[in-house]
């Protein structure tokens, strides 16, 4: 494995504070909206009749906004740095979580929605790019390591949040969701991360990437006239599609049309950040070792989640359905930073990420409103689920036959021992 390289210790060494912040930073700042909201649909249904695809376009709201500005942040990102993009973000995602206590309608609902579009891939591309100008050798495993953030924030928000509403309601819930934000992230961004060496990380080839005027459209453009850029984006859009499909409406489809219990959901759901624990530094190591190979085999685990969610009343199905979507999950979380970096290298990496991650949350944002919308035309999860894993089919299958250049080239270096 990866991990247990001797150049991956040696980065790990130097570099051990980037994955600090970047691990409270995933879990705090982005994990508490993430996996909080499929906890609030059947409350907000429940008090204010809308239907599952109002309710759930809160997630579409917050995932279009992100596709806009994943593109804006990763200039933002090239311009004035990592830290203070990550500050900005962290606060107004806190924001976010607090006007929860004053929703009233769809139209503030919705508001919410976009401010934490602003947050979420603001604060995942920011860690992306931090962690590929940091680590060379072993960058999927080290982004699966800070990952692990998503994991920890995936075992406790589920549970969290199922009691806090049962308690305090969900807006109060929700509003609380955002303590860490506060109290952890902020701190550490603000009084931690100041060494000025953390904005102007040298990349592999030797460039300073911060502030650097090589990181311009007009370069970005030329390698969207390739087909392989347009393979990938549909790859990652496609993963995404599914993705949040199943995330946003599986607690409403275990809950109220398998009729499992909610602590009993709420368990099951942070069941997968702890299977997380384990495969998010797998899939970062599959990612290292085969790239897009490995990008590939991972998808499949986006189709096989979605047939166990058709038999999920069985606790056995349940219990397997549970451990493929942390593998899916996690391999969306992981793939664009991998994809963009081993095929196009790192000379344009803040703004490649940027629209990748676009792609990514137009996916998010497409994905729980078609599941919303055919569940409340057919009135069933089982045709919905059954294009999903068509879909994650196609994610897999239209990346084989993307090159991953730059990879190939870390690895013959590395076999002549150039760094």
């Amino acid at each position: 494995m990866a991990v247990f390289d001797a150049v991956f210790l040696a980065e790990f060494r130097n570099n051990w504070r980037v994955l600090l912040v970047a691990f409270v930073c995933l879990l705090v700042a982005f994990s508490a909206p993430a996996f909080a909201l499929p906890f609030l649909f059947s409350s907000v249904i429940d008090e204010y009749g809308w239907t599952r695809e109002q309710a759930t376009l809160l997630a579409s709201a917050k995932y279009l906004t992100g596709s806009v500005v994943a593109i804006i942040i990763g200039r933002f990102i090239d311009v004035i740095g990592v830290r203070n993009v990550l500050i900005g973000v962290s606060i107004i995602g806190g924001l976010a979580l607090v006007s929860f206590l004053w929703v009233s309608n769809l139209t503030h609902y919705y508001l919410a929605g976009v401010m934490l579009g602003v947050a979420s891939p603001g604060t995942i591309v920011a860690i992306k790019v931090l962690i590929s100008r940091t680590f060379h050798a072993s960058q999927g495993t080290a982004m699966g390591l800070a990952m692990l953030g998503t994991s920890v924030g995936a075992v406790i928000v589920p549970l969290a949040i199922t009691y806090l509403i049962a308690e305090h309601g969900w807006r109060t819930a929700t509003a609380l969701m955002s303590s860490g934000v506060w109290l952890l992230a902020l701190p550490l961004l603000v009084f931690y991360l100041t060494d000025k060496s953390f904005e102007g990380l040298d990349n592999q080839d030797g460039h300073i990437e911060h502030k650097s005027s090589v990181l311009t459209w007009t370069i970005a453009k030329s390698f969207m006239v390739q087909s392989r850029f347009w393979l990938i984006a549909a790859a990652v859009f496609s993963a995404a599609f599914v993705d949040q499909a199943m995330i946003q409406h599986q607690v409403l489809y275990l809950e109220v049309d398998l009729g499992l219990n909610a602590m009993y959901v709420a368990a099951g759901v942070s069941a997968m950040g702890g299977v997380a624990f384990i495969s998010r530094p797998l899939v970062g190591a599959v990612f290292d070792r085969l790239s897009i190979k490995g990008v590939s085999l991972t998808y499949l685990a986006l189709t096989l989640s979605c047939l166990l969610a058709l038999v999920a009343i069985n606790p056995i199905f349940f219990g397997a359905y549970v451990v493929f979507r942390a593998v899916a999950h996690s391999s969306v979380l992981l793939d664009t930073v991998v994809l963009a970096k081993h095929t196009f290298g790192l000379a344009q990496i803040g703004i490649l990420l940027g629209v990748y991650t676009a792609f990514v949350n137009l996916g998010f944002a497409l994905g729980p409103w078609f599941m919303g919308y055919m569940f409340d035309t057919t009135g069933s999860y089982v045709l919905p689920f059954l294009i999903c894993a068509g879909i994650g089919i196609f994610a897999a299958v239209v990346l084989l036959p993307v090159r991953p250049d730059y990879w190939f080239d870390m690895r013959a270096r590395a076999r002549r021992g150039v760094p």
